[in-house]
């Protein structure tokens, strides 16, 4: 199983919000495929990120959002 997580990181903050996993997929490329979609959104970007791989990314004023694949939320 694979899941779509979204991870908010806000300037300034003391602390880093945890991910929230927001759907889940049976194979990564479909997993893959909803991030193409939400990259469609505006002001979201399609990014490929040494950390975490094929993502999106939204950056607004000092604060990111970005959402990637993950096999195991457990893991973050």
């Amino acid at each position: 199983m694979y899941g779509v997580v979204i991870a908010i990181m806000l300037a300034g903050a003391s602390e880093p919000k945890l991910p929230v996993l927001v759907e889940s997929y049976g194979t990564l490329d479909k997993c893959r495929a909803s991030l193409l979609e939400v990259s469609k959104l505006p002001d979201f970007k399609r990014v490929v990120s040494p950390l975490f791989g094929y993502s999106t990314l939204k950056e607004i004023e000092g604060n990111t959002t970005m959402a990637f694949c993950v096999k195991n939320i457990v893991s973050i």
